[in-house]
């Protein structure tokens, strides 16, 4: 004898919505850190002289490597 079962079956869609966002916030995150080390990198290693030509000082250059990672969207 076959037993039969009319209990209704859970939809069990899945929302991944979420974990798309959380893959891309960490790229952005990943990308703005590549930014921020090359521009930081690249400037640190100009002299005093060189910063000059282009109205930087040494003491600013954290400042345009953040800047330069909080352009990347």
């Amino acid at each position: 004898m076959a037993y039969v079962s009319a209990t209704p079956r859970a939809d069990f869609s899945v929302n991944t919505s979420w974990f798309r966002s959380l893959i891309d916030s960490a790229k952005l995150r990943m990308e703005r850190a590549r930014a921020y080390r090359r521009t930081y990198d690249e400037l640190s290693i100009m002299s005093e002289r060189e910063l000059a030509d282009i109205n930087l000082s040494s003491l600013e250059i954290r400042d345009v490597a953040r800047e330069a990672a909080a352009r990347i969207h």
